[in-house]
């Protein structure tokens, strides 16, 4: 569905590009990108790999033991912290929750993970946020920012359940 949904959007993107700019507009998409998959496209390849290896490496009795559905707040409490100190963008942590969820990990613990990595990523603060924003800011927007993800953990599997 997903698919369909992307490129049909990709269409109305062209017709806009084509009525705008014509066969130049077109054109021009379609090299910008060529140039974005080719700086992407060996992270995204690398970080699939990495969750495929995730995988072969962690067994599946592991992964449900830790973050399965029955884990509770112990597999939720695992999410986020793996979730605040795994480094790297969306091509390494997205396809690695696919993977851990593929294998077994409940929707909490795994909803826990990618919040936690979005809100209170440990890296992307000490390397980025707080150089530029500085201490005040950095922990008042922490601070603020620790619930979510334990939200986001107890809140998912019911939601889930309902529209799955």
């Amino acid at each position: 569905m997903s698919t369909y949904l992307l490129a049909a959007l990709v269409v109305i993107a062209s017709i806009f590009a084509f009525r705008k700019q014509g066969v130049t507009g077109i054109r021009e998409g379609f090299f910008t990108s060529a140039s974005l998959l080719r700086s992407v496209g060996k992270m995204l390849i690398l970080g699939m790999t990495l969750s495929a290896m995730t995988q072969v490496i962690l067994p599946e009795e592991i992964i449900i033991r830790w973050m399965g559905d029955e884990s509770g707040i112990n597999g939720i409490l695992i999410g986020t912290v793996v979730g605040v100190l795994i480094p790297g963008g969306p091509y390494v942590v997205i396809p690695l929750a696919g993977s851990v969820f593929l294998s077994g990990a409940g929707v909490g613990p795994v909803a826990a993970f990618i919040t936690a990595w979005n809100t209170i990523p440990l890296t992307r603060t000490v390397m980025w946020e707080w150089p530029f924003l500085g201490g005040a800011f950095t922990w008042s927007r922490m601070i603020v920012n620790i619930p979510f993800p334990f939200v986001a953990g107890f809140l998912s599997p019911p939601i889930f359940e309902l529209i799955k």
